[in-house]
């Protein structure tokens, strides 16, 4: 499938697979030399990679490394997402009233760029309660994991915890430019009827696997 995803083309799809994948394969208990090993062959084929993403994919990669090259095109979206992360400061500049988000100098703020919307009108505070509230929802998933009732309900609410980290942090990142630009939603946030129809059935798995877990004895 991440073969087939890269065709379309859909980097960010695929890394989350490939996240899902080593996530699942640490817990059903894989040696770590083993995931060591898988990590050494991606990073083999990292030029055979790099020759088949489109001009625009790579140009994204390049302004990762230096915004500075393109501030008008490929490095725009990035350095305005700063911008209007950066001036909500501490509090945020209240509800609605950030300059960034009202004008329109960021693309896709209602998707990919959410989060430039929340660090701009309700500051640092504001991105780490967001933070905090994601990482209750993955320790809750993690909890429902170590109970499951079996190996499949662990493995199933394991890879739903590591699938909304990688989504958390790789759209966070982005935005403040820890991570290249793609199009990964931010979870239960993004717009996109998609996005939210994947983590609906997530949370409903997760219920279910959580509905038939074993008792630990405290």
């Amino acid at each position: 499938p991440v073969v087939l995803i890269l065709r379309q083309p859909d980097v960010g799809s695929a890394m989350v697979l490939v996240a899902i994948m080593l996530g699942m394969l640490f817990l059903a208990g894989v040696r770590l030399r083993l995931l060591a090993g898988l990590g050494g062959l991606g990073l083999m084929a990292a030029p055979f990679l790099w020759s088949v993403l489109r001009d625009y994919q790579r140009q994204r990669l390049l302004v990762f490394l230096d915004p500075g090259i393109d501030p008008l095109g490929a490095g725009y979206a990035l350095n305005q997402a700063k911008i209007a992360v950066g001036s909500g400061q501490v509090w945020g500049k209240g509800v609605f009233a950030g300059t960034q988000n009202l004008l329109r100098f960021i693309p896709e703020q209602h998707t990919d760029f959410i989060f430039t919307v929340i660090g701009e009108e309700m500051g640092f505070v504001g991105g780490v309660l967001l933070l905090l509230l994601f990482m209750v929802w993955v320790w809750r998933a993690l909890r429902i994991a170590y109970t499951a009732a079996d190996r499949l309900g662990m493995l199933i609410a394991g890879g739903i915890a590591t699938m909304t980290v990688f989504h958390v942090f790789v759209n966070m990142g982005m935005t403040v430019g820890l991570m290249p630009i793609t199009g990964i939603p931010l979870p239960f946030i993004s717009y996109g009827g998609s996005s939210l129809l994947t983590m609906g059935v997530a949370t409903g798995l997760l219920l279910g696997v959580g509905a038939r877990r074993r008792k630990i004895l405290l």
